[in-house]
């Protein structure tokens, strides 16, 4: 799905001369948040994925800042799948959303900026679990 239903596009500018590069990226999405936590996913094995998991409240927006790598998110019925590439747009992911990451490039490094801090009880790390909390929802 290329309509980015799910996913909001954040555009990131690169700018480039003699001194070197300089990706910049406004937030000018309407769910805007104060980012209270950062971090970087590094060091993938081929073939190994990250996320399988999602958040009952937490917002996110994810950058690939080094190579790139794939991003699938579904609400249990529709799904979307984009490829985050180093110096192209980022994407604002909602709350409520199962998240997979895989296909990572040799050295990728992907950023993210989350709107909360750390909550184990956030989580949400079995599929079938997720189905059943938006069902309820």
């Amino acid at each position: 799905m290329n309509s980015h239903s799910i996913l909001k596009p954040v555009h990131v500018s690169h700018l480039r001369d003699q001194r070197g590069a300089l990706d910049v990226a406004e937030l000018e999405i309407e769910d805007k948040f104060e980012t209270k936590r950062i971090y970087f996913i590094s060091g993938v094995p081929e073939n190994q994925s990250r996320g399988a998991h999602a958040h009952k409240k937490l917002k996110q927006i994810f950058f690939a800042v080094v190579g790139s790598l794939e991003m699938t998110v579904t609400d249990g019925s529709a799904s979307e799948t984009v490829k985050l590439i180093a110096h192209q747009e980022g994407f604002f992911l909602p709350a409520g959303y199962w998240r997979d990451l895989k296909n990572f490039s040799e050295n990728a490094v992907c950023l993210v900026l989350a709107s909360e801090h750390f909550s184990e009880a956030d989580y949400i790390r079995s599929y079938d679990e997720y189905l059943r909390w938006r069902t309820n929802e």
